[in-house]
């Protein structure tokens, strides 16, 4: 049986020197510490995250609170699993995922839970804005939502709806009805979901997918323009080898969701399509040189619409 409230689930792999941020933005919360408890899943961790932690001057603070703060230890290697045992562990009916670089604004708790008041409302998508170590290039501005990163849907909240489709229910500060979460995802059969983020593999989608079954059963999706996350962003993710890598990830995960629960499976037709989009995109090389950072946007482009040519991962989908 759960109490009203909200868990923060944070999980985290080698989190030592970011776990600290998320924290401290929970101590400066305006919401009366009976509201919320933490708990941060240590994803197999090499560096002392749970002793750091554990000696947190932001822990000991919300300690001091009453907000109760839990270190909790999933062995199965990936995000997937990390968020599970995170929901698994939540003694609140509302459960918020952050990563261990996000930093909620002080209305967090209280905006969030008065989302919940609407009890058709199974899942709240934050609003999430970047923090930039170094001010991103060109081509990595143009492509900041792969970066999990979704402040331009607006001012005004969007309502998702209650349906079997795929709306942008970002990870990062998504917010669940415990309760319908349990009910809407096979999280007894976890081979069944998205893997999502596994070591250096740099799946994506597993919070789509979230949000899709949670539509699917019935439940609301939300988009809460006042729940603003902020997303520290080391200059080291703007490497040209993995932002590479997370676009191919990204496109092919969301292939492969669509192929998986809409029926658009890799046909020979879409196949040509896609070798006409990577020929088209190598012959327009030189225009896309005039756009700036013009090696890098060329790259991009081509990443991209290879990705597509390669189409769903044949392992993720039937």
């Amino acid at each position: 049986m759960t109490l009203p409230g909200v868990t923060f689930v944070i999980p985290t792999y080698n989190g030592a020197r970011r776990v600290e941020a998320p924290l401290q933005a929970l101590l400066e919360q305006q919401a009366a510490s009976e509201c919320f408890e933490v708990v941060v899943v240590d994803n197999n961790s090499t560096d002392g995250t749970a002793r750091v932690v554990e000696e947190s001057n932001a822990v000991a603070g919300l300690r001091r609170r009453g907000v109760e703060v839990r270190v909790v230890a999933e062995p199965r290697q990936g995000l997937l699993f990390a968020r599970l045992c995170g929901i698994l562990s939540a003694r609140r009916d509302i459960v918020c995922f952050l990563d261990d670089d996000n930093v909620p604004e002080s209305n967090f708790v209280t905006d969030g839970l008065a989302a919940f008041e609407d009890a058709s409302v199974g899942g709240v998508v934050s609003r999430l804005y970047p923090r930039y170590e170094t001010p991103p290039t060109p081509s990595i501005a143009r492509r900041e939502h792969l970066l999990a990163i979704n402040h331009r849907l607006g001012d005004a909240p969007i309502d998702f709806g209650a349906d079997a489709t795929l709306a942008p229910t970002i990870g990062a500060g998504l917010w669940l009805r415990r309760a319908a979460f349990l009910e809407a995802v096979p999280w007894q059969t976890p081979e069944q979901l998205m893997p999502d983020r596994l070591g250096k593999q740099l799946l994506s989608g597993g919070d789509i997918e979230f949000g899709f079954l949670l539509g699917r059963a019935g439940h609301r999706r939300v988009y809460a323009p006042t729940l603003k996350v902020w997303h520290l962003i080391p200059s080291t993710r703007f490497e040209t080898r993995y932002f590479l890598r997370l676009i191919v990830g990204v496109v092919r995960s969301e292939q492969t969701l669509r192929a998986r629960y809409l029926g658009q499976k890799s046909t020979g037709l879409h196949r040509w399509k896609a070798c006409a989009r990577l020929l088209g995109a190598g012959l327009s090389s030189p225009v896309l040189a005039l756009r700036g950072d013009s090696l890098r946007e060329i790259l991009f482009v081509l990443a991209s619409r290879w990705a597509q040519l390669q189409g769903p991962y044949p392992h993720l989908h039937p």
